[in-house]
């Protein structure tokens, strides 16, 4: 005899899923059918994977997908018949409860439902399905039919519960099931069955769920409306599917079908917060082109232009930023946060947008926000790029009104404009006389940038030192340490510099280290040498200037001219320098070898130190010469042979 038959109610396993265990338990082996469809299931408490059946997820999707084409049918929803009997006993005069009641009972829902008719009930299911944050009292109600009333599974039934899982507390493994049972039950899923079915997807996505319900509506020729399509999408969003997503969105919105303003708002909100901010930014622009959309009752909520504008600018996105900041914020419509502002001037800066960063630095003037350096810095850099050299200067008037002294770092961008456009150089005077005559406060570091450009275009210190001589007096204070040290390195004589200490000293300015580096080779060029070694005396003394190596004494070219001014001069003290720079590991052996090889005879003979020298460096001789004179060796013994 074959083995008892076990009923197994789909139903009940979607209302009451913990009776899988008793069941599958003592379930014999079914046939492919009947059998129910095994997904592994997340466990919301402790996120781990219960496997319901034995086979894989494919042949699940295989087992319904069989049925499910060919139950599409084209009506939405058949009302059900109820027997004879129980319309009678439902139709009783107390029987006063309306679906509105049902709807909105809180806690004696049970009782609301007793005192209802079975119509009612099924309208109250009907309503519930546009009443949003409703959809949790659809199994209770169905669970009350099934029970008390002893309503048969019926197409409606089950696409209630198909709504009830577009609740947050919905699932997709419980959407699986409810087309297993509906197959289990021979009951036809119609085209709304599956159309809110492609709905829940869009709460709880399922990748493989989803594409055999497209392909069971494709097969049958159901062409999907407005809602349908805007649930996939969204669905194909919550999966990461991005570019599939975007495609299906455009075509909604260029097939002339109005697209619900939320729907944009998710798709900013979710590309956004996953990093993709352009794309974010061209759903915007499609959210603006489209058409009938901009009216005041689909606009989009000022919470989702702030949200955008935050992302933009912190993410340096110039295109997003100047869109929000145009269409919201220059028209007072939307007051951003300090924080906020400051990233859209780094974003100004960044893309050097002179305009929208003085409009970002104008609204935290009007705010009474203390404006720092890299704020200014930023709208420097901004009109520097943009060639604007009078407002770059202007800034850095408005900067050393406000006592903020910029300084070097300041000014890089005026000196790479300087340095792209030599002919800005004509003019600088002029445009610094007109901001005088304005009443601005001219910086040093604004005469400082000019030298420094000048110096680069010059062979000589002479345009950039008449240069100083012109515009010095136009400038709020006296020059600083930065002035005469591009000075220096530029000069080439003896007297560039002694003029040069002479302005130091009127200004009581005290020269650093490698300012007295510039004496030296100066004094070495076409001055005294004594004077040369004065300097190099008070070198050690002096103090190292900011962002200055560490280095304690003259570079190796400034060295090793001296010592060719000392040995051509005969001067003793070159054997001093000479070993003061072995005590400090400076390598001279080479360029000291090649001077006593230049030196007279004479001077060999009567210098004792020379002949020290001479002989020390004859005997430790370097191991390239020696490997040349063993080659020369070679070569003769061979010639001889």
């Amino acid at each position: 005899m074959p083995p008892p038959r076990q009923v197994i109610d789909g139903l009940w396993r979607c209302l009451c899923p913990s009776v899988d265990a008793t069941l599958l338990a003592k379930a014999p082996t079914l046939s492919s059918t009947s059998i129910v469809r095994s997904r592994p299931r997340v466990s919301r408490k402790d996120g781990l994977h219960r496997h319901r059946g034995a086979r894989s997820l494919s042949q699940q999707s295989h087992g319904y997908r069989a049925n499910v084409d060919s139950f599409v049918s084209p009506d939405l929803y058949i009302e059900p018949k109820w027997p004879q009997s129980q319309q009678k006993s439902e139709t009783i005069a107390d029987a006063t409860v309306t679906a509105t009641e049902i709807i909105q009972a809180t806690n004696d829902l049970t009782e609301v439902l007793k005192e209802a008719s079975t119509p009612v009930i099924y309208e109250a299911l009907r309503e519930l399905r546009n009443h949003h944050g409703q959809h949790g009292k659809i199994r209770p109600i169905i669970q009350f039919l099934l029970h008390n009333r002893k309503e048969k599974p019926n197409p409606f039934i089950y696409e209630s519960l198909v709504v009830a899982n577009w609740d947050i507390t919905g699932s997709a493994d419980e959407l699986g099931f409810i087309f297993d049972s509906m197959v289990a039950a021979s009951v036809e899923p119609s085209i709304g069955v599956l159309q809110s079915a492609l709905k829940t997807l869009a709460v709880h996505p399922d990748y493989l769920l989803r594409t055999d319900i497209l392909r069971s509506l494709g097969a049958k020729g159901a062409i999907l409306d407005k809602e349908a399509k805007i649930s996939v999408t969204l669905g194909l969003l919550r999966d990461g599917q991005f570019e599939k997503a975007l495609d299906l969105l455009d075509e909604l919105v260029y097939s002339d079908q109005l697209v619900p303003a939320w729907v944009f708002e998710i798709f900013i909100y979710t590309l956004a917060r996953r990093g993709f901010v352009e794309e974010a930014v061209r759903v915007m622009q499609v959210r603006l082109k489209a058409r009938n959309q901009n009216t005041p009752s689909r606009a989009l909520p000022l919470g989702t232009w702030y949200f955008l504008l935050d992302e933009c600018s912190r993410a340096l996105h110039h295109e997003g930023t100047k869109l929000v900041w145009d269409h919201l914020v220059q028209k007072r419509l939307v007051n951003p946060p300090d924080g906020v502002v400051i990233n859209v001037l780094n974003t100004a800066s960044r893309h050097q947008d002179a305009d929208l960063a003085t409009r970002a630095i104008e609204l935290l003037a009007e705010r009474g926000v203390r404006l720092g350096l890299h704020h200014y810095e930023a709208l420097v850099e901004c009109y520097a790029y943009n060639g604007d050299l009078l407002n770059a200067l202007q800034v850095l008037c408005i900067m050393e009104g406000a006592d903020i002294s910029p300084g070097a770092a300041s000014t890089r961008s005026i000196f790479l404009l300087f340095r792209r456009s030599p002919e800005l150089l004509d003019g600088v005077k002029e445009m610094m006389e007109n901001l005088k005559a304005a009443g601005y406060k001219i910086p040093i570091a604004a005469l400082n940038v000019v030298l420094e450009a000048v110096c680069e275009e010059g062979p000589t210190v002479d345009k950039a030192f008449g240069m100083y001589r012109d515009l010095l007096h136009l400038c709020s204070s006296g020059p600083d340490l930065r002035t005469f040290q591009i000075l220096l390195q530029k000069a080439q004589t003896a007297q560039t510099a002694q003029e040069l200490e002479s302005e130091m000293l009127m200004y009581t300015l005290k020269p650093t280290r490698d300012m007295y580096e510039d004496f030296v080779r100066c004094s070495i060029v076409d001055g005294d040498l004594n004077t040369a070694f004065n300097y190099l005396a008070q070198m050690e003394l002096a103090p190292l200037a900011r962002n200055s190596s560490r280095r304690m004494w003259i570079s190796h070219p400034t060295l090793v001219q001296l010592l060719k001014r000392c040995f051509n001069e005969m001067d003793p003290r070159a054997w001093a320098v000479v070993d003061v720079a072995r005590e400090r590991k400076i390598d001279l052996e080479i360029e000291i070898k090649k001077l006593l090889a230049e030196m007279p005879k004479e001077t060999v003979v009567s210098d004792q130190r020379v002949q020290e020298e001479t002989t020390m460096m004859g005997a430790v001789r370097p191991a390239y010469e020696e490997a040349l004179d063993a080659g020369d060796l070679k070569t003769s013994s061979a010639s001889a042979a």
